[in-house]
């Protein structure tokens, strides 16, 4: 990415050497297949080249980020075992956090919504 330019009026593209206006961008991928939405960048008005602050681009990988998180997600629904409910985990994602039949887990509840399961 080249580097931008700063003047009295604002943001020069650093193609072109032109005033770039900020926008709002309705759909960019900072990382491949994450896209994220309504992203606020610098739009060059002759080239159309984007560029970003360092901090819209903080933004953008705290937003991908929270996106990771959600999607290696899993839907389960809860079934019963005796007198306990049981949700079961999927092979991939034990596998991805390295749990084995007998690893000693915590639950804890971290609202009126879910829980957090914790190997101890």
């Amino acid at each position: 990415m080249a580097k931008l330019k700063e003047n009295v009026e604002g943001i020069l593209c650093a193609k072109c050497d032109k005033e770039m206006r900020l926008v709002s961008i309705p759909q960019y991928e900072f990382e491949e297949g994450l896209p994220l939405h309504h992203v606020q960048g610098y739009k060059c008005q002759t080239c159309a080249q984007l560029f970003f602050t360092e901090e819209q681009a903080k933004e953008m990988e705290m937003r991908t980020d929270e996106l990771k998180e959600y999607a290696f997600g899993f839907q389960r629904k809860v079934t019963i075992s005796g007198r306990s409910l049981v949700v079961g985990i999927p092979a991939e994602l034990a596998e991805h956090i390295h749990l084995k039949p007998g690893t000693p887990v915590k639950i804890l509840p971290i609202s009126n919504d879910g829980f957090l399961v914790r190997k101890v």
